[in-house]
């Protein structure tokens, strides 16, 4: 004979603005009054609630109740993560209480609202998504939840960030091999049609095309198709299924899935140079904290799309802004075969369709700092650059193409350079907690900047 039995689990939000109520499985989730302090982050915490009713053995001791409720208070932590993005895990559970008697609360209605911000039609569908598909959509809110947690943990020191990396990454391939058998049936459409034009050219009658196409075609397939798609065109055709794709998003999962390989499948972490924050390991990859970042708000906007959502979109597509380009975009860009449309030199500060910034062309010149490169630089960007008014909101991007262009041999550019340089540095407005981290940077990726050295070298700046 079965026994009722009941846990409620209080658990420390890092939101501290959020009001919630909603039902799942056997469990209720909720807000309450109390607000609490993380002693170890010193942040205010809000207080949730998660009472589930569980059915147990006669002879069951009252401990197993933690057994059985773990896995509707794991969902909600995935839900609740989903819609903050801070982590809720066992470890922000503050207190927990079994009883075999039931646990008062208010039933409300379904409703959830983040520093003013009404989810509730969000979190029902989400809820019914749940019903509808919850094996899926339970695995990529434990994952995205894992990841989060992950990156939170590394304190600002690149410490789980690879781990993080590879959470974010499982999220993809999830979402890669959901679509798979729909772009394979795509696939082979496009060859069938293919044929029939080819076969067309033969004046067969119909019924002789289509014997000609059903023996031709699975030779075909095989060749071009095969056994296994390529993991980047499964993830990119789930991304334009759902409009998410462009040239900048598609160049940067090529590199990401570069980077998931690298750690995944291991390689030398040696390095003789460090960024601040200094990491307690070798790392797996560079742009790490870059990559992490770009991951969780990507990843967070597939699941969104997927469920029907938009509660990611918005941070998103700000996000994206920055982006970068393909190489092949900014070198047409360079060599002047590239047109955007009303171009302007504002655009490389408010930014245009193709990502092209001073921060991008700045990216673009770390990961590939030959002088060449920096003169295609110079002469498609010598009257923007000079004719660009400094200011606290465009200055961090400035100063770090500045730094470039200081060793330029167009002594236009060179001073320009210089006095931006010191300009913002005067200014504070460099974007670093320290103007000389940006050689520290440079140094790091094997960039030479042989001006910004001597200026630094023989305090210049003083």
């Amino acid at each position: 004979m079965l026994k009722k039995s009941y846990s409620q689990c209080n658990y420390n939000c890092e939101e501290n603005n959020i009001e919630v109520y909603f039902e799942y499985n056997n469990s209720v989730v909720f807000d309450t009054v109390r607000e609490a302090r993380d002693d170890f982050n010193d942040y205010k915490c809000k207080e949730l609630s998660v009472i589930t009713r569980c059915e147990l053995e006669q002879n069951s001791n009252l401990l197993e109740i933690n057994r059985y409720s773990r896995i509707d208070n794991l969902i909600i932590q995935g839900i609740i993560t989903f819609f903050t993005g801070s982590s809720l895990t066992v470890y922000h559970s503050t207190t927990k209480v079994n009883s075999i008697t039931p646990i008062e609360y208010e039933k409300q209605d379904i409703h959830l609202k983040i520093n003013g911000v009404d989810y509730s039609k969000d979190l029902i569908i989400i809820l019914e998504r749940l019903k509808q598909e919850p094996k899926l959509i339970i695995t990529l809110l434990d994952r995205w939840r894992k990841a989060i947690y992950l990156k939170e943990e590394s304190c600002d020191a690149d410490l789980y960030h690879d781990e993080a990396t590879l959470s974010f990454f499982h999220i993809l391939e999830l979402f890669g091999e959901s679509i798979a058998t729909e772009l394979k049936n795509k696939l082979k459409t496009n060859i069938e049609n293919m044929l029939y034009d080819y076969f067309n050219s033969y004046y067969f009658e119909e019924e002789k095309k289509k014997v000609m196409v059903r023996q031709n075609k699975k030779s075909i397939n095989s060749l071009l198709i095969g056994n296994h798609l390529n993991l980047s065109i499964k993830i990119k055709f789930f991304l334009e299924k759902y409009k998410l794709l462009d040239d900048n998003v598609a160049f940067f999962i090529d590199n990401i899935i570069k980077v998931r390989n690298e750690i995944a499948h291991g390689r030398r972490t040696y390095q003789e140079v460090f960024l601040w924050p200094l990491p307690p390991f070798f790392s797996m990859s560079k742009n790490s904290y870059e990559n992490v970042k770009f991951l969780s708000f990507l990843s967070a906007e597939m699941i969104s799309k997927y469920i029907g959502i938009s509660c990611w979109e918005k941070e998103w597509n700000e996000v994206k802004y920055f982006l970068m380009p393909p190489n092949h975009i900014i070198s047409d860009f360079l060599e002047k075969k590239l047109v955007i449309d009303n171009f302007n030199y504002n655009m490389l500060v408010l930014g245009n369709k193709y990502n092209i910034t001073w921060r991008t062309l700045f990216n673009y010149y770390v990961k590939k700092p030959e002088k060449k490169t920096r003169e295609y630089m110079e002469v498609a960007t010598k009257v923007a650059f000079i004719n660009t008014l400094i200011d606290e909101n465009n200055a961090p991007d400035v100063f770090n193409m500045s730094i470039i262009f200081t060793d330029s041999d167009d002594l236009d550019i060179k001073q320009k350079a210089i006095e931006n340089v010191k300009t913002i540095i005067s200014n504070n407005w460099y974007g670093w907690s320290n103007f000389k981290d940006a050689y520290i940077y440079l140094d790091y990726y094997s960039v030479k900047v042989a001006w910004y050295e001597d200026f630094l070298l023989n305090q210049k700046y003083l």
